[in-house]
């Protein structure tokens, strides 16, 4: 269905049904939505770059961030959610259209993303929403006309600044706006006047508000100095940092807690902001991340790390634990029993499927992702599905000749297995995670483990076959090595 026919329909709203990939069907009915007296708001924030293993929800115990650890105490958590394509802009596309890039049109950072294709703010405004983007966009620069907007109503937002203070941005069309505040807390106070504004109107119209932080990447060392309580020495360093960059690792993880915990604080304010107005039990809250960061761990660095060698020049990107798994809490007290922990399978693309079965909108044809609404109800014994699709499709930035290479991958609860589109990139990659939870034994090749690498080859090609993928047969383009698909990069670019 394209965008034009789904936003023509008379009432805004359908039944829709998505085929499901290994999975169950996707299914999004009204009747989920008929036993609330009204259609819930959403506020969804996402910091950038962190990890799942940062947070007291996850069983951090150096890491402070109370309100965030409240807000798992009073909803429920995913411990098994993934970004499908672990980078700003592919993770974007991923929960704005619930595709994957090579079916959304946004296969690395500053692509933008294919026409007729029903976003999520697109499908909401059908209900009656009204939809808002704060913070770090990352999907193409200001002014964001509304067709930059790809559906919001509003945006105050920038593409990727990569500072933390003296952010500037775009109000819709108007900007550049400078802001000297730590830039999480100038994204909040907007976000919170956005609320109370929409608190003010007449009528009975819910919002939905997409925040996104630019902290906890790089650079570190950029947040209230009043956060700055974390000694290098006393932070958990894994064991898969290579001995050489353990003092480097150390230092940068305590700054990576800093802004953690910074961000934890404006968490605390959304949070008391939604109490002070009366609409937290009608608001879905969620909290997640874009991607990881491995913080040195299996010895990567960053872009700008000229010394190391360009493949390991990723912080992200990867198939590994570090790179892929996402934090994800959801708050909706009307529906969702309080202290929940769940171990379904969740990853980017299922966010907006999820969320409009939730809100009770019809899930537009073509989304790709799995509906995990039972999931976070607990309406039935219905599973999710058995593993999430990994992916990496680009140079990580458009003028960068190397990265980590074009690879694919699935992680299931125990295992997780890669292979890359050119085998002189890197090596096929099998771990066991029971057995091996900081992914330092590599089994791929090793016999004793041949029938497991061959079961996940299978569910591998299982996924690429069932979400037409062509990452196997696609033609491509001669001196980069990705995908040719007409994918359209940003004009600056």
């Amino acid at each position: 269905m394209e965008r034009r026919d789904f936003l023509g329909r008379s009432g805004g709203v359908f039944a829709g049904v998505l085929l499901g990939v290994s999975g169950q069907p996707a299914r999004s009915s009204l009747s989920q939505a008929g036993t609330d007296a009204k259609r819930p708001n959403i506020l969804f924030v996402f910091a950038d770059q962190l990890r799942y293993s940062a947070m007291g929800s996850s069983g951090n115990q150096i890491v402070r961030t109370p309100n965030l650890d409240r807000l798992a105490s009073q909803g429920l958590v995913f411990d098994n959610a993934f970004a499908n394509h672990p980078l700003c802009s592919p993770y974007r596309a991923n929960i704005l259209t619930g595709k994957y890039g090579f079916a959304n049109g946004v296969p690395d950072n500053e692509y933008v993303l294919w026409d007729k294709q029903v976003t999520l703010p697109q499908a909401l405004r059908t209900a009656g929403y009204y939809s808002a983007y704060v913070g770090k966009w990352h999907l193409g620069s200001g002014p964001y006309t509304e067709e930059k907007r790809y559906g919001f109503d509003y945006m105050f937002a920038n593409n990727c600044p990569n500072r933390h203070y003296g952010a500037t941005y775009y109000r819709n069309e108007v900007g550049p706006i400078r802001s000297e505040k730590f830039a999480p807390e100038e994204e909040t106070d907007h976000a919170i006047k956005l609320m109370e504004d929409n608190v003010k109107k007449p009528g009975d119209s819910p919002f939905a508000i997409v925040m996104s932080w630019e902290p906890p990447h790089w650079p570190y060392d950029q947040y209230p100095k009043e956060f700055n309580i974390y000694d290098p020495a006393k932070v958990d360093l894994p064991p898969n940092v290579p001995v050489q960059m353990a003092e480097f690792a150390r230092r940068e993880i305590a700054q990576y807690y800093g802004n953690v915990t910074a961000l934890d604080a404006q968490m605390g304010r959304l949070m008391d902001a939604l109490d002070r107005l009366g609409i937290a039990d009608d608001t879905i809250v969620c909290f997640t991340s874009d991607h990881g960061d491995h913080l040195s761990s299996h010895g990567y660095g960053k872009p700008y790390d000229k010394w190391l060698h360009p493949t390991m020049r990723a912080s992200k990107s990867t198939p590994y634990e570090e790179s892929i798994h996402l934090p994800f809490i959801m708050r909706y007290p009307r529906r969702v029993k309080a202290g929940q922990r769940t171990r379904a399978m969740f990853s980017s693309v299922d966010i907006m499927p999820t969320l409009l079965s939730l809100c009770g909108v019809g899930i537009p044809s073509g989304v790709q992702g799995h509906n995990l609404a039972h999931v976070v109800t607990g309406k039935d014994d219905q599973q999710g599905p058995d593993s999430v699709y990994l992916m990496n499709m680009g140079l990580g930035w458009p003028d960068r000749e190397q990265w980590v290479g074009s690879w694919r991958g699935v992680r299931t609860h125990r295992w997780v297995y890669a292979r890359w589109h050119n085998e002189k990139d890197h090596e096929p990659l099998l771990f066991d995670r029971k057995n091996d939870p900081y992914e330092m034994r590599n089994l791929a090749g090793n016999p004793k483990f041949a029938k497991i690498q061959k079961e996940m080859e299978t569910r591998l090609k299982k996924w690429i076959a069932d979400t037409d993928d062509p990452f196997d047969t696609g033609k491509r383009e001669s001196k980069k090595g990705m995908l040719e698909m007409n994918f359209k990069l940003q004009p600056q670019w």
